[in-house]
């Protein structure tokens, strides 16, 4: 049963790696089919999960790796997060100066929201 367990957290160690890789090289991530293969990397973690295997410590050193990079992700995904965040203020901002005639208020300044990422 462990060989079950320590195959499914390479599987997903996997699917993180190529997160981590494609995040770094600001290269383009097909977010749902990732996010798909690793909810079922994990259903099958849970489901071999139930089967408590004994004291492994290969097996532990693969958990505490695989954390390990799990919040590496976790660190990318809040930076891709609040860059998103970034660019809807920007586009926010340029449509509501585009629309205002200036009538009620003077027209709003654009700016880069750049800032916040410094």
């Amino acid at each position: 049963m462990t060989t079950g367990i320590t195959n499914a957290v390479s599987r997903l160690e996997g699917l993180i790696d190529t997160s981590i890789a494609a995040m770094r090289a600001s290269a383009s991530i097909d977010d749902k089919a990732l996010a798909d293969a690793k909810g079922r990397a994990l259903l099958e973690l849970s489901r071999l999960g139930h089967h408590r295997p004994q004291e492994d410590e290969r097996l532990l050193e693969q958990v505490r790796r695989l954390r390990e990079k799990l919040a590496v992700e976790e660190k990318l995904l809040m930076r891709r997060l609040e860059a998103a965040r970034v660019i809807s203020e920007i586009v926010t901002a340029a449509v509501l100066a585009e629309e205002s005639d200036g009538t009620y208020e003077p027209r709003p300044p654009v700016t880069t929201g750049l800032e916040s990422l410094q």
